[in-house]
């Protein structure tokens, strides 16, 4: 890094570039590193993605080009990919009664109660 950065322009670039790694592995874009698994949670995605966009905006006078281009394009490239995948949710949320409909289920399936009413669409 260059010596026209701060001890604090580094660790608040370090701390974006953690946060956009966090909100990858909460869109399922990278399998999370501790149980090697690829995990979807669009609601915690959205408030990482929340906090990288504040500190954009609170972060806007004092602070390097650089680092502020760095804040712009994490926050740019997680919308795109939470957009990305609120619309793949959305498209198995409707696939699921077309495929049903086309194995010739004329009646619903009973339902046990084992899934909650959360997991019948796709995320406010």
């Amino acid at each position: 890094m260059s010596d026209d950065y701060t001890k604090h322009d580094q660790v608040l670039m370090s701390l974006a570039l953690n946060l956009q790694s966090i909100a990858m592995v909460q869109l399922g874009k990278l399998a999370n590193p501790a149980t090697g698994e690829v995990e979807c949670d669009l609601e915690s995605a959205r408030g990482t993605i929340d906090i990288l966009e504040m500190l954009k905006v609170k972060c806007r006078t004092g602070t390097p080009d650089m680092v502020v281009k760095l804040l712009d394009q994490a926050v740019m490239d997680l919308q795109l990919n939470y957009l990305d995948e609120r619309k793949r949710v959305q498209r198995e949320a409707q696939a699921k009664p077309a495929a049903a409909a086309a194995d010739g289920d004329s009646q619903p399936a009973a339902s046990d109660g084992a899934e909650p009413a959360a997991d019948q669409g796709p995320p406010a």
